[in-house]
């Protein structure tokens, strides 16, 4: 009777420490990388439009691509938030360390306003800013000349 007791004591402790872990740590960290993967894919599949298009040509789509890359700049740094072990996975480098996580959202935004620019487009600042987002995040980008 004893041993059956500790038994499922035992169990349900590890099904808790599972949950836990399953919901507190792993999911957020999946949700992070989802992102970033979500930021190369907008990067390299606009990359014509972002890098390539002329200031006055395809203003619609550069609308919308302007939202996107803010839309992706606010959950970056929301899914670096709800990460509640931060520090044992910078410790880990699991994710870079905060500054580097705010400088590439501020480049997404840098980015997002460039397109938004009517008089002329300065590609060489989009194109260092999507390759410090890549090296940043080591994540693959665009790299459009």
């Amino acid at each position: 009777m004893l041993t059956a007791a500790v038994t499922l004591t035992v169990v349900f402790v590890l099904l808790l420490v599972s949950q836990l872990a399953s919901e507190g740590i792993i999911k957020p960290y999946v949700e992070y990388r989802k992102v970033l993967a979500d930021i190369s894919y907008t990067l390299i599949y606009y990359a014509n439009i972002i890098v390539s298009a002329p200031a006055h040509s395809k203003r619609d789509e550069q609308a919308e691509i302007s939202e996107r890359l803010r839309q992706l700049s606010a959950r970056l740094r929301s899914a670096i938030t709800a990460l509640p072990v931060r520090d044992l996975m910078r410790l880990l480098q699991l994710i870079p360390p905060q500054e580097r996580i705010q400088d590439a959202a501020n480049r997404l935004v840098r980015i997002s306003n460039l397109l938004l620019e009517t008089e002329q487009k300065r590609h060489d600042e989009i194109r260092q800013d999507m390759a410090g987002i890549g090296a940043i995040l080591q994540i693959d980008v665009a790299r459009e000349k």
